[in-house]
C-alpha cells in the first residue's frame, strides 16, 4: 500500500478544504472537487489561508463531481470523504465511487457523528474492505488530533498502514477508538456542550463561557467552541449520541428550544457572521451575546465572580494547584456550576474507557484526543490538578455523578506534566 494522490470529496466545505491542505502540504497530489468548480476554488482559498505556503497551489487540482469525479477516483490512492454528514447523501456519494475507484484504493470519512458501520452497506467487497474513519479536529494546521478506527468489515491491515501514515506522514497525534457514535472526543465533549447549552437558559452565554472559560482547563470556551463548530453540526452530533448511545448520564445530551431556534433562523455561529450564533460579532469589533431568555442580542456585561478572579490570577502566576484548591473551595450557585462541569468530564472521561477506546491503554487515548483535538487539560491531567483521585472522586460525589472503578485504579494521573500549564491559560 501506498499513498501518493489523493481525492477530497466535499472539498469546498472546511472540513474538507482544511484537511486537503494538510495533505498538499505533505507533498501529495491532491484533487479538490465539490458540486461545483468555484466551490472547490473557495476550499483551496480556504487552505491557503490556513498554510499560508505556495506548495498548497502547486499539488490541488480544482474540479467539479460532474467533470472530474470519474478521472479523480481512477488514479486516487486514497479517497476522503468530506461531504455533508448526511447518510444519504454519502450513501449516494459512495455509489458512484465504488463504480470507478481501484479494488485497492484506501476509503474514508471525516465523519465522526455517524454510526461507521451504517455508511459503507451495499457497497462492493472491496470498498467494504478498505473503508474506514479518519476523523481530522478542525482546524487540522492547529488541532492534531486523528480518531482512527475500521468497521467490522474493514481489512485490519488497511486500519494499521492509515494509522502508521498519518502518524508518520501528516504528522498527526493518532488515537485508535472503536466505531461507536462521537467516538472518543465528540462523546464526551458534546455531552458538556449539551449541558452547558442547558445552563445558559438560567445564566446566560457570556456568564456560561465565563465560568467554563480558558481557566478551568481550555484554550476556548465551550459556547465559542459551539459558534465555530457550528450550530448546525452540533445538532447533527447531539442527535447522533442521543440516538446511537447509552450510558448513565445520557439525559444529559439535551438540545434547548433556543438552539434550535437559532438554527432554524440560520444563526449558525461563525459560518454565518452577519447572522451571528451564540455570539454576534459587531462592526466595532465588540461581541454581543444570544439571550435565551427574550431572543435578542445583548450587550457584554463582563462578569466578575471573586473565586474565578482569584484562580486566574493564581494561574497567571503559575501556581496552578492552588487555583484548583480555590475552586474547589468555593461556595455558592456559580462555584456550583464549575463543580459540576469539572466533575462530569473526568467521570464521563473514565466511565467509557474501553466503550470508546481500548481498555487495556486506561485513560491515555482519551487524554490524547482532549488535549490534541479540543486543546483541553486531559481527564487525568485534572485529576492531577484538583489534588489526586482521592479529591476527584470526593467532588464526583458531591455531584451524585458515578465513580467508574477506572479513575480509583488510575496511576496516569499522578504524573506529572511538565507543559501542563499551556492548558490553563489565565485569561
Amino acid at each position: 500500500m501506498k499513498i501518493e494522490n489523493v481525492l477530497v470529496l466535499g472539498a469546498s466545505g472546511t472540513v474538507g478544504s482544511l484537511s486537503g491542505g494538510l495533505l498538499a502540504q505533505n507533498n501529495l497530489n491532491v484533487w479538490f472537487l465539490s458540486r461545483t468548480l468555484a466551490g472547490s476554488q473557495k476550499g483551496l482559498a480556504r487552505a491557503q489561508k490556513q498554510a499560508r505556503s505556495e506548495v498548497i497551489a502547486r499539488n490541488i487540482t480544482c474540479g467539479d463531481y460532474d467533470t472530474m469525479l470519474k478521472d479523480a477516483c481512477g488514479q486516487a490512492d486514497w479517497i476522503l470523504e468530506c461531504v455533508a454528514e448526511d447518510i444519504d447523501i454519502k450513501r449516494q456519494m459512495y455509489e458512484k465511487v465504488d463504480s470507478y475507484r481501484r479494488p485497492d484504493a484506501i476509503v474514508s470519512s471525516v465523519t465522526s457523528s455517524l454510526v461507521l458501520d451504517e455508511l459503507p452497506q451495499g457497497r462492493s467487497e472491496s470498498f467494504q474492505k478498505n473503508f474506514l474513519s479518519t476523523h481530522f479536529y478542525n482546524p487540522p494546521g492547529k488541532m492534531l488530533a486523528c480518531e482512527i478506527c475500521g468497521t467490522s468489515q474493514t481489512d485490519p491491515a488497511v486500519v494499521d498502514f492509515m494509522a502508521d501514515f498519518c502518524e508518520h506522514k501528516l504528522r498527526r497525534a493518532v488515537i485508535p477508538v472503536k466505531p461507536t457514535a462521537g467516538f472518543a472526543g465528540n462523546r464526551i465533549a458534546f455531552l458538556l456542550f449539551a449541558r452547558i447549552t442547558e445552563l445558559a437558559i438560567a445564566h446566560g452565554v457570556e456568564m456560561m463561557d465565563y465560568l467554563i472559560g480558558p481557566y478551568t482547563g481550555r484554550l476556548m470556551p465551550p459556547l465559542a467552541t459551539i459558534d465555530l463548530v457550528g450550530l448546525d453540526i452540533h445538532k447533527a452530533i447531539i442527535h447522533s449520541l442521543q440516538n446511537h448511545t447509552n450510558d448513565p448520564l445520557h439525559d444529559k445530551l439535551l438540545l434547548p428550544d433556543y438552539v434550535e431556534k437559532l438554527i432554524a433562523d440560520g444563526h449558525l455561529g461563525n459560518k454565518t457572521r452577519d447572522k451571528g450564533g451564540l455570539y454576534k460579532k459587531l462592526e466595532s469589533g465588540k461581541f454581543t451575546y444570544y439571550d435565551p431568555a427574550s431572543g435578542e442580542y445583548i450587550p457584554a456585561f463582563t462578569p466578575h465572580v471573586q473565586f474565578v478572579e482569584m484562580a486566574k490570577d493564581q494561574i497567571h502566576l503559575g501556581k496552578y494547584r492552588d487555583a484548583f484548591d480555590t475552586i474547589l473551595a468555593a461556595k455558592g450557585p456559580e462555584a456550583g456550576i464549575v463543580h459540576e462541569i469539572l466533575a462530569t468530564y473526568i467521570s464521563y472521561a473514565y466511565m467509557l474507557i474501553g466503550e470508546v477506546t481500548d481498555e487495556k491503554g486506561g485513560i491515555t487515548g482519551i487524554d490524547r484526543v482532549m488535549a490534541t483535538g479540543f486543546n483541553w487539560a486531559s481527564p487525568s491531567l485534572l485529576v492531577h490538578m484538583l489534588g489526586g483521585k482521592e479529591k476527584a472522586i470526593g467532588l464526583i460525589e458531591s455531584q451524585n455523578l458515578p465513580v467508574p472503578d477506572a479513575l480509583r485504579i488510575d496511576t496516569t494521573c499522578d504524573q506529572y506534566v511538565f507543559n501542563a500549564g499551556k492548558y490553563f491559560p489565565a485569561k
